[in-house]
C-alpha cells in the first residue's frame, strides 16, 4: 500500500515491536519522543504526565527481574495465554524504557496518558524505532523500592510502561481492520 501522507503512513504501519537490535536510542531521539508526548492534548491542558527514562541495561534488567519475581506473575501470563518459559524479559530486551506517571487523584490521567503514548508511538515509527506498551509491568506500581529508584512520588501512579528500540525487522504486513459501526445516525 502506498501512502502520500506521512502521518497516515505511520498510523497504518505502526505495530507493537517485541524484538530489538542491541543499539542504544540516542538522547536526541529520546528528546523527540518526549516532545511528541507533551504535544498531546490533555483535559484543560493539565499536562499531567511525568516521565522516568531508563536506558541502562542493568537497571532495565533489575526492573524486569522485580516484576518477574512478584507473586502471581505466572498466573497473569497463563491467563493471557502466554507461557512463562517463553518470556525471559517482559521488556523484550529493548534498549529504552519510558514510564509515565502522574498524580493518583487526577481524574483523567489514563485518558491523557493514552494520548501522549500514541503521539510517542507515532513519533517513534517516524524515527525508525519500534515500540510497545508493556501492561505486564503494572505491578511496579506496588513496588516501593522500584518506585523510589524511578523517582515516582508516593502520591503518583504509573499509568504507562513503554519500550522503544530499533526493530530486528520491519513488520510489513498491514492487517485488515474494519470499523464496527454500532449505529449510523444521519
Amino acid at each position: 500500500m502506498k501512502f502520500k501522507n506521512p502521518v497516515l503512513k505511520c498510523i497504518y504501519t505502526r505495530r507493537s515491536v517485541r524484538n530489538y537490535i542491541d543499539k542504544p536510542v540516542p538522547k536526541l531521539v529520546i528528546n523527540e519522543l518526549l516532545n511528541a508526548a507533551v504535544m498531546a492534548p490533555s483535559a484543560m491542558n493539565t499536562q499531567p504526565w511525568n516521565f522516568s527514562i531508563i536506558s541502562d541495561k542493568m537497571k532495565i534488567k533489575w526492573l524486569n527481574d522485580r516484576v518477574m519475581n512478584m507473586g502471581r506473575f505466572s498466573d497473569r501470563l497463563v491467563g493471557a495465554g502466554l507461557k512463562l518459559a517463553k518470556i525471559n524479559s517482559i521488556f523484550y530486551n529493548a534498549p529504552l524504557l519510558i514510564i509515565i506517571s502522574g498524580k493518583s487523584n487526577y481524574s483523567y490521567l489514563k485518558e491523557d496518558t493514552n494520548l501522549a503514548v500514541e503521539n510517542m508511538f507515532l513519533a517513534a515509527k517516524s524515527l525508525g524505532l519500534g515500540s510497545c506498551w508493556i501492561g505486564f509491568g503494572k505491578p511496579l506500581n506496588n513496588d516501593i523500592e522500584a518506585r523510589k529508584e524511578l523517582g515516582i512520588p508516593n502520591d503518583f501512579e504509573i499509568s504507562a510502561i513503554l519500550i522503544f528500540g530499533y526493530p530486528v525487522k520491519e513488520i510489513k504486513e498491514i492487517p485488515k481492520r474494519t470499523p464496527k459501526i454500532i449505529k449510523l445516525i444521519k
